[in-house]
């Protein structure tokens, strides 16, 4: 069943991206030849008036075959591709990219009128710094956020982006226990590192979330499984020292030599478990390097599902595809930098089609968002300048335009095999990393 998602996943997402050229080359009266999902043998076809649409063995891409499209089939027919102007080239080949925005942008809308799912950490102040000026203002540890400079907040990240965004001072609106008291708190400008490793500045008080102990999601392969902790288990104690906060307990864990003894409570009742840990390299917020350890574990934070009307839907929509397409724009950005490493950045097939299983788990929604999300990578991919990427013709047509020719057929030679040459390394790379990163767990899940 999780094959067949895959599969079907894959297949829309081609089909709308191949129709966008499909319906840019009949817009600009361009002849279509073939229109296929998928490539290998023909196991399907159906003849139109002018295109064969075919379904072929292997599923994992597509193509549209327009009159024309190669120097060596062109005749000069006013029907044929490379036979017509540089902007209707352009439009036919932007046409593809486009309609999977336009695909991830109706995706998202719908999902926004049936149920949009956050991640949210109550506004709970959690941990004060010593020394802090939330400290020096009177900022105690479980003061409720429910305003910062006179704007409701209801979760952490919306308090943390008013208050980094606050120059000299924030204002909070605190309610603790059952008074309701106002801080002025003077703000410090910070640097730190983003998660693509880009240094950008804030403004600081000294605090952080209360998120309790409890288990939420388990790394598979981590010493955390496979010494049997579950999701759902509450850490009470590491190596012997009593914790209630999220942060103070992986603080003692990232510190510890292997193993680390935890005690445990789990439906009412008290554990032990001893735990070996895992070594890696980790960069903290001010961009320095060290070893750390680590068991393989992520806290649990509620989901709050919001619903959205059709108008507010449509914003909402907009905002998520800027969002996602400037987190995958940043992320090429910061993988080209140094920034953020490659491998576990790229995800290929097999790492589709896991993150695709484990997100058929969760239910429909959180798979179409997932889809949407898909769509947009996809369309950033194939915008990348490279030969026979979308992004490549783009730019040999505008070439050709600045020219007032084409690129002669030896440089047209040239390019092609340097895309070829590109393209099936990437594929190398992205399939021994897939293997490397998602091989074990899904052997064991397989067989």
């Amino acid at each position: 069943m999780n094959f067949l998602i895959f599969i079907i996943i894959l297949s829309i997402l081609v089909v709308a991206h191949e129709f966008g050229h499909y319906l840019a080359a009949r817009m600009n009266k361009v002849k279509v030849e073939k229109f296929a999902i998928g490539f290998g043998p023909v196991l399907f076809t159906r003849k139109g008036k002018e295109t064969d649409f075919v379904i072929c063995l292997f599923p994992l891409g597509g193509y549209v075959k327009l009159a024309g499209d190669s120097r060596y089939e062109l005749k000069g027919a006013d029907y044929e591709f490379l036979s017509k102007p540089v902007g209707a080239k352009i439009k036919i080949v932007f046409a593809g990219p486009l309609f999977n925005y336009v695909f991830a942008f109706m995706l998202f809308w719908c999902v926004a009128m049936l149920g949009m799912s956050y991640k949210q950490i109550d506004p709970v102040v959690g941990i004060v710094q010593a020394g802090s000026s939330a400290q020096k203002a009177g900022i105690l540890k479980g003061d409720e956020i429910i305003e910062t400079n006179s704007k409701p907040v209801k979760a952490w990240d919306e308090a943390e982006k008013l208050i980094s965004n606050s120059k000299n001072k924030v204002e909070l609106k605190i309610k603790r226990g059952n008074e309701i008291v106002i801080f002025d708190v003077p703000t410090v400008k910070d640097e730190i590192l983003d998660e693509f490793g880009t240094k950008k500045k804030i403004y600081t008080i000294g605090v952080s979330a209360y998120v309790p102990t409890t288990v939420g999601k388990l790394i598979e392969n981590y010493p955390a499984q496979k010494a049997g902790i579950k999701e759902g288990d509450k850490i009470i104690s590491v190596n012997g020292r009593k914790v209630e906060q999220w942060e103070e307990m992986t603080d003692i864990i990232h510190n510890s030599q292997s193993p680390v003894a935890l005690k445990i409570e789990r439906n009412g009742k008290e554990l032990s478990s001893t735990v070996p840990c895992e070594r890696k390299e980790a960069i903290d917020e001010t961009g320095k390097k060290k070893n750390i350890s680590l068991i393989g574990i992520y806290p649990f934070v509620k989901t709050t599902v919001v619903k959205y009307n059709f108008f507010e839907a449509f914003l909402k929509g907009w905002q998520e595809l800027y969002r996602i397409s400037s987190i995958t724009i940043r992320g090429f950005g910061a993988m080209i930098l140094g920034t953020l490493p490659v491998r576990d950045a790229v995800t290929g097939p097999l790492g589709i089609y896991k993150i695709t299983a484990d997100t058929a788990k969760l239910g429909l929604l959180p798979l179409v968002s997932f889809m949407a999300i898909l769509s947009v990578s996809l369309a950033i991919v194939n915008l990348i300048p490279l030969p026979l990427f979308d992004g490549g013709h783009i730019i040999t047509f505008i070439i050709e335009k600045i020219r007032r020719r084409p690129l002669s057929e030896k440089a047209d030679n040239t390019l092609t095999r340097i895309g070829f040459a590109i393209i099936g390394l990437i594929i190398v790379f992205v399939f021994y990393n897939d293997i490397v990163r998602f091989g074990p767990t899904l052997w064991k899940k397989w067989f």
